[in-house]
């Protein structure tokens, strides 16, 4: 950056540690990224944890209360079936207080890194971020030669991101969007996908209930010839989040459900398709048969 942007004390982040943010997002400036991947960036490792005493403690305390209170007047009366309730009650309320401590585990908040990122563009152009979806005019030339595959993707957005990253040729496909963006490319996937029975089908979605849905979708659509295709759910699901090595450390258990497939980083987005693309059964699947081989010759 070429001048000062952020207060540390106003802003609560200084110029040098949004560049850091910047670099995790974009592969120290190698790939064009998202806000969702920013976002990603700054979570990880920031799950907020909360503890209290739920109702079911509450409860448990007034127990404790009441049977110490029997358990003394039964000793003073000296009585036995008194004394065992008090006891018992004493007892109940002890371990309705140990299970009634809740902890809560959140993910960070998004709004400062919204809040950081208006700011920072307010003075950079921000050429890198991908924001919305801009390539309908421009698609054709993102069309292979002669495609190994089609990959059709839950948002249009995912599109431009890909695109502009040139996973079109890491791939050679055909990368469209499920709602028929950009039309250039959706014309050429069902031209190719009607010629060519045996070409291979991605889908890659988020970790949503839409998402999970996709591939049903895909199957009734108008806009693709894939009602009797096979196609390979490349997506991301809520079950994967918990696992993956970049995810699970700013996405905790109750929130996996509403995670976008670009919270990953493009180097990772790119080997699960990679992955997918050359027969892994998902892009869970490939990103961690990638990172095990990593692991073993490393």
């Amino acid at each position: 950056m070429n001048q000062t942007v952020f207060d540390p004390q106003m802003d609560g982040i200084a110029d040098a540690e949004w560049s850091e943010l910047l670099a995790s997002a974009s592969g120290d400036g190698r790939h064009f990224f998202s806000e969702n991947q920013l976002y990603l960036a700054y979570a990880r490792n920031k799950v907020q944890v909360t503890r209290y005493i739920a109702r079911r403690g509450g409860l448990g305390l007034l127990m404790i209360v009441c049977g110490l209170a029997t358990w003394v007047y039964a000793l003073k009366i000296d009585g036995g079936i008194l004394l065992v309730l008090g006891i018992a009650c004493t007892l109940t309320g002890v371990a309705m207080v140990g299970t009634g401590v809740v902890t809560r585990r959140a993910p960070a908040s998004r709004e400062p890194v919204q809040r950081w990122l208006a700011k920072w563009l307010l003075v950079n152009d921000g050429e890198r971020l991908v924001s919305e979806p801009k390539l309908a005019d421009e698609a054709q030339q993102y069309a292979p030669t002669n495609a190994e595959c089609v990959v059709v993707v839950e948002r249009d957005v995912l599109v431009d991101l890909l695109l502009k990253n040139g996973a079109h040729e890491a791939l050679n496909a055909l990368i469209v969007a499920e709602s028929g963006y950009p039309a250039p490319l959706a014309e050429e996937a069902w031209r190719v996908l009607a010629a060519r029975p045996d070409l291979k089908v991605i889908a890659l979605h988020d970790a949503t209930r839409e998402g999970v849905a996709m591939v049903g979708r895909l199957k009734k659509s108008q806009l693709l010839p894939l009602a009797d295709r096979a196609v390979v759910d490349a997506g991301l699901f809520p079950a994967d989040v918990t696992w993956l090595a970049e995810l699970a450390p700013a996405i905790p258990a109750g929130y996996t459900q509403s995670v976008p497939v670009d919270s990953l980083s493009y180097d990772a987005l790119s080997i699960g398709l990679r992955g997918v693309a050359e027969g892994a059964l998902s892009l869970h699947a490939a990103i961690e048969e990638h990172r095990a081989r990593g692991v073993a010759t490393g």
